[in-house]
């Protein structure tokens, strides 16, 4: 374990912003700077312990990169039970602390990690001077991991979850109830939906309505077991619904309330809450207890402003962060009447996801239903697919290896290249098909099918229109949007005029991946609904990032570019070959040496080109980038040709296979990764 002073290190690095964890991201900038203060970076190794079962408590530990097991031993050392795994911006050690007991698992490093860490004094000094932190604790502390009341041992992590809607109450009603069944599926664990709104008119296509059985909260103990039982309504799908009724507001229901989420995180692993219309509603207390919420509405501007309202009230009087609100929008009927991005700029430019008609749009509205429960149950997949020219076709190996091991990838990142790659899988195409389209692209035909002559510009644009690639593309992907595609993917791109980052989600893919291409001085840059935009590398050659940032736990990362190794390995390989050229040459006549040494000198200066030069600086700039990134991916796959060249699209063949064998060598870690 390495430690080193956090100063304020932290505050001018990107990687490690303190506004990117959750628990810090609704503090001020004179906050962060306290915190910053009295913070340290800590590394840990593969396999270190953070602490022991039983040791004193001593530092809260925030996850910046890595990953972090908590498990129990079993008597005799033999067993261990893992009760969960902590992941980027989530935080442990806190119960021990405010509670001022021995820690009661222990804390391992899955994988080379950095956390913050802040001591115990300067953590118990921070939750007295900075409320935020303390509000954000009191809603994880007591259902995060909870002992059962029968004295036995730590169970495994609850989660709370509300729902609110400003609109259409009956159909998110049959969305809360479809989440709920898909969660029990995609978890295998106990789900309970607790609807504090009035019964809804469509309950009977859900429920026998001779069953239904309102809790009075008023009226009863929300602790005694008989009396919800009798109330409980149990889904053939396996979980259980329980409609409670509140009336008025006091102390006294507030506190119920909170008696009994917390005496159902005792025997369920996921809370569903549904929140009635009334925001002053007393039932608005069980947030103090929520991990995350969904806020539903329609398209209309009027319903997107209102959600944008109760949003910051979310953020300012319960202390949740933008990753911790879900937004949910519905009539993608009216898609063409505002753009994603108009919607996105009402809600305060928050990500939102599309939620699909459940009856008109039945097969995009399961496959939604699907991400949203892997993403409420912590089981989402990320795939990240990175920049570098001909070296990105080692993504199709990779995928070769994922498609033969039936390993299901939830959502996909891509820069450049990796965002071609990624969107063609992602529209349906197997990784045999991308193996055979790849192939198609010979040494005589690539340049006209990729660029050709008629595709020139004006050099001091770039050397290629990037209209050749676009008609390339289209005759795979047409008009497709990033709502017709099969996985949920991610394009990133570089906007020239102020270096932000532009996340491409929705709109036409193609005009994505024509954006995340366009690599400095040799295609245009691509005009976009007023930007000007550039090769995704430039500013992030390995998207790690946007996958976390959305919440995905488990990441696999693909970076093809070599590093300074990599290259003086290649430097070393060309020399060897030069030198065995001049030696064949030396036993040559004169017209054959004289020959030899022309076409030595052609290949030298081929080397030093202009499209060299500048494929060569970027792509050390990126390595370098893409390092940093990979930190926070669960696996990182480095498949490097050593023989390759950036240009070689025509020989894809030597890419593809480094691809598969990268990846079949460190397939054991993919494995262990999804069955954690």
């Amino acid at each position: 374990m390495g430690l080193f002073q956090f100063g304020r290190k932290i505050e001018a690095s990107k990687e490690y912003s303190l506004s990117d964890i959750p628990i810090f991201s609704s503090l001020t900038t004179a906050e962060h700077r306290l915190i910053e203060k009295m913070a340290r970076i800590v590394e840990f190794k593969r396999g270190d312990i953070v602490y022991h079962e039983g040791a004193a408590s001593d530092a809260l530990y925030v996850v910046i990169a890595g990953r972090f097991r908590l498990f129990t031993t079993a008597r005799g050392g033999e067993t261990t039970e893992t009760l969960i795994f902590f992941y980027r911006g989530d935080h442990f050690g806190e119960a021990s602390l405010l509670t001022n007991k021995p820690h009661s698992a222990t804390a391992e490093a899955k994988r080379d990690s950095l956390v913050l860490r802040l001591d115990k004094d300067d953590f118990l000094k921070l939750i007295q001077d900075i409320p935020g932190i303390a509000l954000h604790l009191s809603r994880a502390l007591g259902h995060r991991l909870t002992r059962s009341e029968e004295g036995g041992g730590i169970k495994r992590e609850v989660k709370i979850a509300a729902l609110y809607t400003t609109n259409r109450p009956d159909g998110i009603f049959l969305f809360w109830v479809d989440l709920a069944a898909s969660v029990v599926r995609e978890s295998r664990r106990k789900v309970i939906l607790i609807d504090f709104a009035p019964v809804a008119d469509c309950y009977g296509e859900v429920f026998e309505k001779s069953k239904a059985k309102v809790f009075d909260l008023s009226q009863s103990d929300p602790t005694d077991e008989g009396a919800i039982k009798s109330c409980l309504i149990m889904d053939p799908s396996d979980f259980c619904y329980i409609n409670v009724k509140t009336q008025g507001e006091s102390e006294e229901q507030e506190r119920k309330i909170g008696a009994m989420l917390s005496f159902l995180t005792y025997r369920y692993d996921f809370l569903l809450v549904r929140l009635p219309r009334d925001v002053n509603s007393i039932a608005f207390h069980s947030l103090k207890k929520s991990d995350m919420v969904y806020v539903h509405c329609d398209a209309d501007p009027g319903e997107l402003a209102e959600s944008a309202e109760v949003l910051n009230q979310l953020e300012r009087h319960y202390g949740f962060s933008r990753n911790e609100l879900k937004v949910l929008v519905s009539g993608l009927d009216e898609e063409h009447i505002m753009s994603f991005e108009d919607r996105e700029r009402i809600l305060g430019h928050r990500i939102f996801s599309l939620l699909p008609d459940r009856r008109g749009q039945l097969d995009w509205y399961k496959s939604t239903l699907r991400f949203l429960s892997k993403e409420l149950a912590g089981n989402l997949l990320g795939l990240v697919l990175g920049s570098g020219a001909a070296y990105g076709l080692a993504h199709i190996g990779v995928l070769k290896v994922l498609q033969r091991e039936n390993i299901s990838v939830d959502v996909i990142a891509g820069s450049s290249i990796g965002a071609l790659i990624g969107a063609y899988w992602a529209a349906g195409y197997d990784a045999d098909e991308l193996e055979r389209m790849a192939l198609t692209i010979d040494k005589k035909t690539g340049f006209f099918r990729l660029v050709g002559f008629r595709d020139f510009s004006l050099p001091h644009l770039g050397f290629f229109k990037g209209n050749q690639v676009v008609r390339f593309l289209q005759s795979y992907l047409g008009h497709k949007t990033f709502q017709e595609l099969r996985i949920p993917l991610k394009i990133v791109a570089t906007n020239l005029h102020n270096s932000d980052k532009v996340v491409f989600r929705t709109g036409r893919v193609v005009d994505a991946i024509r954006a995340s291409i366009s690599i400095p001085g040799i295609f245009r840059p691509y005009q976009y609904r007023g930007m000007k935009l550039m090769d995704g590398g430039i500013i992030d050659p390995l998207p790690v990032r946007v996958l976390t940032d959305m919440g995905v736990k488990r990441i696999i990362a693909v970076n093809v570019l070599p590093g300074p190794k990599d290259w003086a390995e290649r430097f070393e390989v060309q020399m060897e070959s030069r030198r065995e050229k001049a030696e064949l040459a030396s036993r040559k006549n004169i017209w054959s040496r004289t020959l030899l040494k022309s076409l030595e000198r052609l290949s030298e200066r081929y080397d030093i080109n202009v499209f060299n030069v500048i494929m060569k600086t970027i792509q050390f700039m990126e390595y370098e980038m893409a390092q940093t990134w990979g930190i926070e991916a669960d696996v990182l796959i480095h498949p490097i040709t050593k023989n390759g060249h950036w240009a070689e699209f025509y020989d894809a063949e030597k890419f593809i296979r480094v691809g598969e064998q990268s990846t079949q060598e460190q397939l054991d870690e993919i494995k262990q990764l999804i069955a954690e």
